[in-house]
């Protein structure tokens, strides 16, 4: 009839995405594509760190560039806000593909079993916990600041740009933090599980994005360790510096 509003509705799609999601291929393609967006970030965040050195811009360079992230405002909650929702869709597949390994007959891929032998896909389910532990006092140390020193808010500093700005000294933050060597020995012992679960990690995503063939599969089966051993470098470097002296 004129003027009728047709209302055309699919209520197959929502019932098949749902069905995908909840299989065992939808979880593992959950898992990889967060832990890919989690990597990239975690290598982004490396980067920033590493303007500490002085080759890199030193304190000006740093205090910058903290100012800048805290100046975009509603997107860098909205940021913090999406990587929050990452990081929990990759626990929650995670745990459900862990209690499917649990209830099914095991079936172990043949040409893949150096995957299951490496020692961060046997330490999984112990450096995954133990990140996520880390990850929470991280946020409340640098970001909340709800267990830092007293004072420690307080640091300020003016740039060197001439605009007679005064922002936030974060990188005397750091220097402060990283000086008290128990912190820093806990901080390089957390980015050392970083890297172990890392190194299973990226190359059972990289597996499951369907890149580990005849071609591909000695270079799927370094790429691994090497980028888990470079993100462990970049973030152990700034606080063993701090605690040589290198960084002051």
């Amino acid at each position: 009839m004129d003027g009728d509003v047709v209302k055309v509705s699919a209520p197959g799609v929502d019932l098949v995405l749902g069905r995908l999601f909840r299989s065992t291929v939808g979880q593992k393609a959950l898992v990889a594509v967060t832990g890919a967006l989690l990597v990239a970030f975690a290598f982004a965040h490396m980067i920033g760190h590493l303007q500490m050195f002085a080759v890199a811009g030193g304190q000006e360079a740093y205090n910058q560039y903290a100012e800048k992230l805290q100046s975009l405002g509603a997107i860098k909650w909205a940021i913090r806000g999406g990587l929050l929702v990452v990081v929990a869709i990759h626990i929650q597949a995670t745990l459900s593909l862990m209690a499917r390994n649990r209830t099914a007959r095991p079936v172990a891929y043949g040409h893949n079993k150096w995957l299951a032998a490496s020692l961060g896909a046997q330490t999984m389910r112990v450096t995954g916990p133990l990140l996520a532990f880390f990850i929470l006092y991280h946020v409340l140390h640098f970001t909340v600041l709800a267990v830092s020193a007293p004072g420690y808010e307080a640091m300020d500093y003016a740039l060197r740009d001439g605009t007679g700005r005064v922002v936030a000294d974060v990188y005397g933050r750091m220097v402060h933090a990283f000086s008290q060597p128990a912190l820093t020995v806990g901080y390089v012992c957390a980015v050392g599980l970083l890297g172990v679960h890392l190194s299973h990690g990226i190359s059972s995503l990289l597996q499951t994005l369907g890149m580990l063939n005849a071609t591909y599969r000695p270079a799927v089966r370094s790429v691994g360790p090497l980028l888990a051993g470079v993100l462990t470098a970049g973030f152990a470097a700034v606080p063993l510096a701090i605690l040589a002296g290198v960084i002051q």
